[in-house]
């Protein structure tokens, strides 16, 4: 799916992988572990890495037991699994809007993965069957 960058979005997103962990036959709390995971990658996106208000790719990958969420952007290069994240901690005592979102994507997903070529991010999170 393509979405606009602009977070009235991440409510179809949440639902469109919803349909997909359906399909793939996560279960209901895996399901909503990856909606949260998917849904915090691609506000990032909108938020924080997207310099020309484009648009946003997300798509599902079905494999063996498992659902991958591939999600692509053109914008600032962001590597979420080695970016450094705000200790959890000082986020929570200083009461931050922001600086959760890679706290939660690390936690909720058994494998996340990244890639940058030419000028686009893509985002791999993949929440395996139980």
């Amino acid at each position: 799916m393509r979405v606009r960058g602009d977070t009235a979005e991440l409510a179809r997103v949440r639902r469109r992988v919803g349909v997909w962990a359906e399909a793939a036959g996560l279960g209901d709390a895996r399901a909503r572990r990856l909606q949260l995971a998917v849904d915090e990658a691609v506000a990032n996106a909108i938020e924080h890495g997207m310099t020309d208000g484009g648009h946003v790719v997300v798509r599902g990958a079905p494999g063996r037991g498992r659902l991958t969420v591939v999600i692509r952007y053109r914008g600032i290069r962001f590597d979420p699994t080695s970016a450094p994240a705000t200790p959890a901690q000082e986020v929570v005592q200083k009461h931050s809007e922001h600086g959760y979102g890679l706290h939660l994507i690390r936690r909720l997903v058994d494998d996340l993965a990244y890639r940058w070529d030419r000028g686009t991010n893509e985002v791999r999170m993949t929440v395996e069957r139980e």
